[in-house]
Formats: C-alpha cells, structure tokens, sequence
C-alpha cells in the first residue's frame, strides 16, 4: 500500500518514510499540492500526511476533500502541541501524529484510519435547499426537473456544495478545478461563479431556502443557504 507525503521538510519525510517502509508500506513524497493531485488522478494513495503548517494545511484539506472518489484518509504529521491539534481536526484532517510519539504510532494511526474509511463510502450525491448534485451524471436536479452545468460548473458546484458553510479559497478552486494553482486567472474563476450562481437563482431569488454564493473578498467563496 502506498502512502503520499506532502512536505517541505527533510527531517520529517526521512522520519516518515524510515516508520512507513519498516511497516512494509510504500511512501510516495510531494514537496507541492498540484504534483500530489496530479499523481492522485491516476492512482489515489492508501492515505495521505500533511506536515503541519496552519498556513497551507486548510487549502490541501479542502483540495484533498473535493479530489477523492474513495473515502481518503488524511493525517497531519507535526510537533502535536494542544492548539495545532485541534486546530487540524477542526479543519477536517481524520487525525493528528505527533512525532514525538515516535513511528510505532504514526503507523497505527495509518492503519487504523484506513480500515475505518474503508467502512464509510464517498457521497454520490450532495444537497444544498432544493437543489442536488449526483456525481456518477455529474448533474444538477431541481425539485422535478435538471439544471444544466458545464463539467467545470458541476466541479465548482460540488465543491462549494461539499463545504456548505464553509470558505473554499481562489487557490484551491483553481488547483483542483483547473489543475494549476497560479496561472488561471481571477477573472476566469468569477465568470464560473457567476454563471453559477443565476443557475442556483432557478427556484426564485426571494426563497429562504436557496443556496447563495458569497464572495469572500481576498480568499475565496462561500455557499450558505
């Protein structure tokens, strides 16, 4: 089983891929997003380790959570201090492994978080107010009726669908989406929110229970109904 490292320390990748090949896994290390996503569209990892850094941990989140069409564990790696723990698990990572703890354990928690995904399945559908997304069509239903997405408007509407409530940065609508995280322009980006957004406006702007799309000025967007 092969295990993806996204970090940009040495110390820690030599840490775990000494832990990882001496439990007899594979350990495959990316030092960017993109070349880690890039490598997922053509065989996902058992599971994958973030190094702990509170400035990029929640883009790669967000990325890792809208990339995966199986259950994808993914485990912060770091100092484990009380605050960067829960603050990784608030943000959505599956668990937190402390180095000092040693590689015994970060190896258990590797194990332990694969058998536990393998027993949830990835949503083929996702809802937000009337309007619902079915991945396996890649399609928009409203009530009886279907709303017609681009591929790239259904990629952005699962994305914001699958975070509801929560703000999904510029940069990683534009890696995932677009596959690149610096050359696609804000512009570009807008013009599909926009187009988006008078989509989700079909059930009537007055509706309490329509979703909206906020602009997050400087990040990102927002879907909350």
């Amino acid at each position: 089983m092969n295990i993806a490292l996204l970090c940009q320390s040495r110390p820690l990748e030599i840490f775990a891929a000494s832990a990882l090949r001496e439990a007899g896994l594979e350990i495959s290390s990316y030092h960017h997003l993109s070349a880690l996503l890039s490598s997922m569209r053509q065989q996902e990892p058992g599971a994958v380790l973030l190094q702990d850094d509170h400035e990029h941990v929640p883009d790669c989140l967000a990325a890792l959570r809208m990339h995966g069409t199986h259950p994808l564990p993914v485990i912060v790696v770091g100092l484990g201090d009380s605050v960067s723990i829960s603050r990784a698990l608030q943000m959505g990572a599956d668990d937190y492994a402390a180095i000092r703890e040693g590689g015994d354990s970060l190896v258990h928690r590797i194990r332990g978080r694969i058998a536990s995904r393998q027993s949830r399945p990835n949503p083929t559908s996702l809802r937000a107010g009337p309007y619902v997304l079915h991945a396996p069509t890649q399609s928009m239903s409203l009530h009886d009726g279907e709303v017609s997405l681009t591929s790239r408007e259904f990629a952005l509407a699962w994305a914001l669908f699958e975070n509801l409530g929560r703000v999904v940065s510029m940069k990683t609508l534009s890696t995932e989406i677009w596959g690149r995280s610096s050359d696609i322009g804000k512009r570009t980006i807008e013009q599909h929110v926009y187009k988006l957004r008078r989509k989700l406006g079909k059930d009537g702007p007055g509706r309490k229970n329509v979703p909206k799309i906020q602009t997050v000025y400087g990040v990102g967007y927002r879907l909350h109904i």
